[in-house]
């Protein structure tokens, strides 16, 4: 038995970056047509949501039928984006089982295989589906769960389930759906297939596919990887110590990017998402090193990858100001090089600002979200350490 999986397809909705929104159900089903697997195993989501249903009827259809025609037999679950349309635009295909509807468990012989799954019955399962597995869904034969969840917690709108729950199912193979970054939870039991096609910018590494192979009548090999997206997202630290010219930043990040590239078996678009780290020179403006914020740089990187540098970029720096020398002085920001060297005051007036303003009026409608020690003290040094290179110009600049 071959098993190609897959989840997340997400029909209906349009990738920050490509051509079209259907690419990637196209390269699924090449994909398992090409392989010449046996079963097609979709984890949920595959389509966005109901309204799309118009939009996507035809190319899901499509697809179904041929698999069909070369006898691939396509077994999936509803996710929490396509419980409602998923079921009722392929009820008339009989190439496709769709697994579990209603919310209930559901067992599916194949070929001397069983599939064990679980379907959404509304957009949001606050409980585990595992409250409702019960054991004559497993038998003795080579088994596979599909399921859509949110794995590794007890507290979640999409159908939360816990490591513990996997391990007395009894099923040593779980295919699951819901997060967008495909590989292995847990001990291994169970893998996410991951979205096939990047379809945003926080969507980085590598997605594919995943083929699943028998080993014996009772084990199953580790699963093995099949990368298909095109478009690939990726973050570049540049480390902007020791510059203090605009163009030996934008040479240095070109290196950065290049290396990335150098680095990757992958082929297609690399966008970059630059993170600029490290000591940031007195008057040196990053936004200056980027550009213009509504254009995209791209350059060749190593055969078969284009390089794109996406204009909105993360600053990470620390301003480059000698604090110990400010120290010595009686002005402002004297007193501000102080208290940027003094963490419990700095973290003391930091609390205090912020519980006033979550007691102010005008606040009194949001939340009370108080951030660690080390994220207000970071947040607080950034902000302080800005103004105080904005007095260190406005000093140079009358001098």
């Amino acid at each position: 038995m071959r098993i190609l999986a897959a989840s997340d397809i997400h029909l209906g909705r349009r990738p920050r970056h490509g051509a079209s929104g259907h690419e990637s159900w196209v390269l699924v089903v090449n994909k398992a047509l090409e392989l010449g697997v046996d079963v097609l195993l979709l984890a949920g989501d595959v389509i966005e949501h109901e309204r799309a249903w118009l939009a996507v009827y035809g190319p899901l259809v499509e697809g179904i039928r041929r698999l069909g025609e070369a006898n691939i037999q396509v077994i999936a679950v509803a996710g929490n984006h396509d419980w409602e349309v998923f079921s009722r635009l392929v009820a008339e295909e009989e190439q496709i089982k769709v697994l579990g509807s209603g919310g209930r468990w559901e067992r599916f012989a194949y070929e001397g295989v069983d599939f064990v799954g679980w379907s959404f019955a509304q957009s949001h399962h606050e409980r585990s589906p595992f409250e409702r597995f019960t054991d004559d869904v497993v038998s003795s034969s080579l088994t596979v769960g599909v399921l859509h969840t949110d794995y590794g917690t007890a507290h979640s709108r999409y159908a939360p389930t816990t490591a513990q729950e996997y391990d007395r199912s009894g099923i040593g193979l779980w295919v699951l759906g819901h997060i967008h970054r495909g590989g292995p939870v847990g001990d291994g039991r169970a893998f996410y297939c991951g979205s096939p096609y990047a379809l945003d910018t926080s969507e980085d590494g590598a997605h594919g596919v995943w083929l699943i192979e028998a080993e014996s009548s009772v084990r199953w090999k580790e699963p093995f990887f099949i990368p298909l997206s095109p478009i690939r997202y990726e973050a570049v630290s540049v480390d902007v110590t020791s510059l203090d010219e605009v163009e030996q930043v934008r040479s240095l990040l070109r290196k950065s990017a290049k290396e990335v590239a150098d680095g990757l078996d992958f082929a297609g678009d690399l966008y970059l998402t630059i993170r600029f780290v490290g000591s940031l020179s007195v008057g040196l403006s990053l936004a200056e090193v980027m550009g213009s914020a509504e254009e995209e740089a791209s350059f060749p990187a190593k055969e078969g990858i284009t390089c794109i540098i996406q204009p909105s970029f993360l600053d990470q720096t620390t301003v480059a100001i000698d604090l110990d020398q400010l120290k010595g002085g009686s002005g402002a920001d004297s007193q501000l090089a102080h208290l940027l060297g003094d963490e419990p005051l700095l973290l003391d007036l930091y609390r205090q600002f912020e519980e006033e303003s979550y007691n102010a009026s005008a606040y009194s409608s949001l939340n009370a979200q108080r951030v660690s020690d080390e994220e207000a003290l970071s947040s607080a040094r950034r902000a302080g350490l800005t103004l105080l290179e904005a007095m260190v110009e406005q000093k140079r600049g009358g001098a």
